[in-house]
């Protein structure tokens, strides 16, 4: 198995592209708990300075508990650290031992020390994190912070969680100091912190831009998905913003659960031409 020296040889990796856009990298996969390769082989190379929070777009919150317990899991791989596991028997683990489905990645990834907090949005289908009270306590004792909150239109407006000019709910203000955004001193309404002091990664997961019909899935209309993060001033803004801030990007293009491939690429092609500058190349050159 190849050994990754920097995070552009994930490509080497069946499933897995790298583009760049800027000075990002952008990783794109099909199944959603392939982020947690990625994140193994940042950390084996020392890519952040420090476990990354997580803010993704996802029609689910993927906090399914796998039941697994770190110590237990270096036992088994007879290593004291987790950058110390082979890259063989980490992606075994990943696509054998973790859920099919894909929905319990994203505690495993707690508890593995690949991710400290997150925040998805647009998730509407499931209320694992709701239930676990917004919180998870691995099994060496590490609190990490979860939260679902709407999509930016919805929580950038004036009572959203992100876009109130006074804190209204407790939770508010954990959400912005994730995103580093909106919070005291208030002459700072609708900023982002200066520096990033928080690194993150930036996730989509294709399928939260999907809807259904007679009970099928498609992708959103695209006058859709412009209205509501391309035309808003507020989202774009902030879309920008999460792009430019982020130390690296993925996309699960998750074809099964929007509809199909040609939904999944629509999805993409969206993606690629309102916020990436076409660096996804989704447009046949001729």
């Amino acid at each position: 198995m190849v050994e990754i020296t920097s995070i552009g040889q994930l490509s080497l990796h069946t499933n897995i592209e790298v583009y760049h856009f800027n000075d990002k990298n952008i990783i794109l996969y099909d199944d959603h708990r392939s982020i947690l390769n990625v994140l193994f082989e940042a950390k084996k190379i020392d890519f952040f300075e420090k476990t990354p929070n997580l803010i993704f777009f996802d029609r689910h919150d993927d906090a399914c508990n796998p039941d697994i317990k770190l110590k237990e899991l270096l036992k088994k791989w007879n290593v004291k650290n987790i950058k110390d596991v082979p890259s063989r028997d980490f992606w075994s683990f990943v696509e054998f031992d973790l859920g099919g489905l894909d929905d319990d990645w994203l505690l495993a990834g707690m508890e593995l020390d690949l991710i400290h907090h997150a925040v998805v949005i647009g998730q509407k289908e499931n209320s694992n994190i709701k239930d676990m009270n917004f919180e998870f306590k691995s099994s060496n004792g590490i609190l990490h912070e979860m939260f679902d909150i709407p999509h930016l239109n919805y929580s950038l407006d004036c009572r959203g969680c992100l876009g109130d000019s006074i804190i209204k709910e407790p939770y508010y203000k954990k959400i912005r100091d994730v995103f580093e955004y909106n919070r005291p001193p208030y002459n700072s309404y609708k900023k982002f912190s200066k520096e990033v002091t928080a690194p993150f990664v930036l996730d989509f997961d294709l399928d939260c831009f999907t809807t259904d019909c007679e009970g099928k899935q498609y992708a959103w209309p695209e006058m859709i998905f412009k209205e509501k993060y391309y035309d808003n001033e507020n989202v774009h803004y902030f879309m920008n913003n999460l792009i430019n801030r982020s130390s690296l990007i993925t996309i699960c293009r998750e074809p099964q659960c929007c509809g199909g491939l040609g939904e999944s690429n629509k999805i993409l092609r969206y993606l690629d031409y309102y916020f990436f500058e076409g660096q996804l190349n989704t447009n046949p050159i001729w």
